[in-house]
């Protein structure tokens, strides 16, 4: 039971992580693209955009996620020192 409980956390964990990263560094890609390309409206008045997103941010926000919730031990078993 506890074995299930601690993998629904680190789902649900991995999950939240990465659609905030994931959202954090879309935004952060739209804002810096924005800055350097210019965009045009065609003849049907519609504004076209004259650049395409990549998929580096969502790669980047999930192995970022991953790394936080799976690899980084943030509960332990304590120790008997004594």
């Amino acid at each position: 039971m506890k074995l299930y409980l601690r993998l629904l956390y680190k789902s649900a964990g991995f999950i939240i992580s990465f659609l905030l990263l994931g959202t954090l560094f879309v935004y952060f890609e739209t804002v810096l693209v924005e800055n350097n390309f210019k965009s045009f409206v065609d003849e049907s008045g519609i504004l076209i955009d004259s650049y395409e997103k990549s998929y580096v941010p969502i790669i980047a926000s999930l192995i970022i996620s991953y790394f936080i919730v799976f690899r980084i031990p943030w509960f332990r078993k304590k120790k008997d020192y004594s």
